[in-house]
């Protein structure tokens, strides 16, 4: 049947009949409702101002156009709204505006409606977007203290083990600037440059943003790894406990002061690496127009044009529509992100084609990050610490702790931030923001653009143009080259040290120091450790490392140590007397996330064990599958055949079959949480678009698992039954 149309109701309405109107649920719209009210009438001189904070010389612009209305009498269809354009005309207005303003409203926590509903309960399997979709109108819910330890404690392992890689691993490394270096936004005096010039410059700038980018992801994610040790080993496993402890102690207060400003910041850095990503991704590409400005900021705008074409073809995806308005939005919702997509790839599946590999990469990551930060943004745990450390920070009476607590650099060597519309503890906001800009400054003065040209000359016509490209460059040469730039990262870091805590930054930023004798170079092993481990004498399989003692602390390995080494030393010194009961989750395939059901009662599930066992008994098809991932280093020849692939479904049910709960987020990105509370989470990438994992990835899939958990192939053996 035919739609309709009708005039945009120009009467009173109820908020229901509203939301009813707008497919959303009251708490929304009553937000935005509040919202517009008050910035076009009391609050427009403080939205204004925030304007101006935000948008700066583009100020006048956009204050001019929140200033107008959508005419009275507009045709709208009376079937219902599929974007946010066709839904804001109830509101009179276009949906770039009542964007502003709520993104006003988000940025300052301001116009909420009182929140009645109780808090919302996360039910296995949910994904982060399923269970931030439920909340509004909920009180807030309660910090999932264990969730925080795993993703915190995954993700800092991940990071930690992928820097590591960029120094063993060349064609991973190169690989990595090769694809980050499609999407680098070149400056005006660059972009008429011939083609080679170009090629070199992205993926000398590639290397610079990656360097800043990775080693402001490990601090962050080592931050609050070290954070959960310490409350872990403090025995402060509740909210109220916490809470009781930083009033005690303020030191633990900025150290949770810390972790949110340092997350606050990955977030906003991995949005803008998510966005570039998706400009200069394949699909996307067309869409959207990427440019920097005189001063070097970059944008990127909505290319109408094709965006228009593809309406007219009825190819145009609501999918799409949100990817485009996040992609060149200066501050877009990443819950909304990714709900829609969420929605839209439960509807039609194969559109994750759209996404790059590396975008899926980034999603994934994103996602994490965004999940974290909202337990701590969207809890009412997070919302009472910050609020008490705001008014602590505004007294001035615990500066010098606050101040020896948040500064791992020397403040004198930063320089003085300007206040931001998004910090909420003053001066301790300030600070997470100054050492960053501090690191970011200065690693923006290195460059391998002379090795880049060599290899590029080396490399013929075209240059470099994919990875193979880079396989003229030598090891030796690889090794040497690392080792130089490890000697400048060394320097700087040294450079902005406190007095008296000399190496502080470099651990912070994960950065090796030139003169180590175990620092990483390039090895089929990825690991240092693992590569020690060979012994060509002998053909006996390497043992299995016993794992840690964990009740509710994850010790996080130190320098030189393997995880499975720190968690020996763990036990020894701090391992507690007594059991704490920990339940086990179920299948996320098997989850029930429907609403309705929101008071339903968990089942009681068994306690885990404390530790994995000696040896797992399989089936000869997931026996085989693990050795295929865990062969020993010495099986890895040099002219040895080559090895097929796994298929990643297969993986992710092979660790179900040893009792691992696999958590899918958004994107590419899966947590593997371990059936013994003594073991690390961890968290891998699944291949995209193909789920398959390549013989590369199989290695690093195998190394990280036997550095983690000190698995070998003798670990897993064939079961006496007889398989099914």
């Amino acid at each position: 049947m035919a739609s309709r149309v009708r005039r945009v109701p120009t009467g009173p309405m109820t908020i229901t009949k509203r939301a009813e109107l707008w497919h959303s649920s009251p708490f929304t719209v009553e937000w935005l409702e509040n919202t517009f009210n008050a910035c076009t009438g009391p609050g427009q001189a403080r939205f204004e101002q925030w304007v101006v904070g935000r948008y700066r010389e583009q100020a006048p612009q956009v204050i001019a156009a929140c200033k107008q209305r959508s005419p009275r009498g507009t045709w709208v269809s009376d079937t219902p709204p599929k974007t946010f354009e066709e839904k804001t005309k109830f509101m009179w207005n276009s949906a770039a505006v009542i964007q502003t303003f709520h993104m006003h409203a988000a940025d300052m926590n301001l116009y909420q409606p009182k929140r009645v509903k109780a808090p919302p309960k996360r039910k296995k399997g949910e994904t982060s977007g399923q269970w931030l979709s439920l909340i509004d109108g909920h009180r807030l819910p309660v910090i999932d203290l264990d969730l925080v330890r795993r993703m915190a404690i995954s993700e800092y392992d991940k990071s930690r083990d992928t820097l590591e890689r960029w120094r063993s691993d060349p064609q991973f490394f190169f690989g990595d600037l090769l694809e980050r270096s499609k999407s680098i936004i070149l400056s005006p005096e660059i972009v008429n440059r011939d083609a080679m010039y170009k090629q070199r410059h992205s993926i000398d700038d590639a290397f610079r943003t990656l360097v800043n980018f990775r080693s402001m992801v490990h601090g962050a994610w080592r931050d609050a790894a070290s954070l959960c040790e310490y409350l872990a080993a403090q025995e402060l496993h509740t909210p109220a406990a916490i809470e009781r402890a930083y009033k005690r102690d303020t030191a633990l207060l900025w150290r949770f002061v810390s972790v949110i400003n340092r997350i606050g910041t990955m977030h906003r850095k991995m949005w803008a690496n998510l966005q570039q990503l998706l400009a200069g991704s394949e699909y996307y590409r067309p869409l959207l127009k990427p440019w920097r400005d005189k001063r070097g900021l970059a944008h990127i705008d909505i290319n109408e044009r094709e965006v228009k074409k593809l309406v007219s073809a009825r190819t145009f995806t609501g999918m799409d529509e949100v990817v485009v308005r996040s992609a060149s939005d200066v501050s877009p919702s990443a819950t909304t992100f990714f709900q829609a997509v969420e929605v839209s790839l439960a509807e039609d599946r194969s559109q994750d084609l759209k996404f790059s590999s590396a975008v899926y990469d980034a999603m994934g990551d994103f996602a994490a990050v965004t999940e974290f930060e909202s337990q701590f943004t969207r809890t009412e745990f997070g919302d009472n610490l910050v609020k008490y450390a705001a008014e602590l920070e505004k007294s001035g009476t615990d500066i010098l702790q606050m101040r020896s607590v948040l500064y791992f650099m020397d403040p004198s060597k930063l320089a003085r931030e300007d206040a931001q519309y998004w910090d909420r503890m003053g001066e301790a906001s300030r600070s997470i923001r100054a050492m960053d800009d501090a690191w970011s400054m200065k690693t923006w003065e290195l460059t391998m653009d002379t090795v880049v040209a060599s290899i590029q000359h080396l490399a013929g016509p075209g240059g470099l143009t994919t990875v193979d490209k880079f396989d003229i460059f030598p090891a030796e040469a690889f090794n040497e080259m690392w080792r130089r730039i490890d000697a400048q990262l060394w320097s700087i870091a040294a450079s902005l040290d406190r007095r008296g805590d000399g190496g502080r930054v470099a651990a912070e930023y994960g950065v090796c120091s030139p003169k180590d004798a175990k620092r990483p170079v390039a090895s089929m092993y990825f690991f240092k450790e693992l590569e020690s481990e060979v012994r060509p004498d002998s053909k006996a399989a390497l043992q299995p490392q016993p794992t840690v003692e964990y009740v509710s602390n994850i010790p996080i390995a130190r320098e030189g140590e393997t995880a499975a080494q720190s968690a020996r030393a763990y036990v020894a010194t701090n391992a507690p007397t007594t059991k704490e009961k920990v339940k086990t989750r179920g299948d996320v395939s098997t989850a029930v996330t429907d609403a309705a059901k929101g008071d339903e009662p968990e089942p009681e599930t068994p306690p885990q064990a404390q530790f994995f066992p000696s040896q797992f008994k399989l089936g000869k098809k997931v026996m085989k599958l693990f050795h295929r991932i865990l062969e020993p280093p010495e099986e890895e020849k040099e002219n040895a055949p080559a090895k097929g692939e796994v298929r990643w479904g297969d993986f992710e049910k092979a660790m179900k079959r040893i009792g691992f709960e696999v958590v899918q987020t958004a994107g590419s990105s899966v947590r593997f949480d371990p059936p013994a509370t003594t073991a690390r989470p961890i968290t891998f990438h699944r291949p995209h678009p193909d789920s398959l994992l390549s013989p590369q990835a199989i290695k690093w899939v195998g190394a990280r698992l036997k550095r983690t958990y000190g698995w070998t192939t003798a670990t897993f053996v064939r079961t006496d039954a007889e398989e099914n």
